[in-house]
């Protein structure tokens, strides 16, 4: 990642994860690169769980994928 894109990450963030980011940047780079390899497949791990957690938030949220009374009564009724 280059250094323009670091810093556009790191001005959308709030003071305290801009620390929180910058913490983990250190101790990241103080790991083996296998250690860092398997930190990296771990948090790819964790953010697909996210995004599969928002999606269902989401679709429960937004009512998607639940029939609605009224589509229910015209096919019975």
């Amino acid at each position: 990642m280059n250094a323009e894109v670091v810093m556009d990450i790191y001005q959308k963030l709030s003071l305290e994860q801009q620390f929180e980011l910058k913490v983990f940047e250190e101790n990241v780079r103080q790991l083996s690169q296998q250690d860092a390899q398997t930190l990296l497949i771990e948090l790819r791990g964790i953010m697909m769980q996210q995004t599969t957690s928002f999606q269902s938030i989401l679709k429960d949220a937004w009512g998607i994928g639940q029939e609605s009374e009224t589509t229910q009564d015209i096919f019975e009724g």
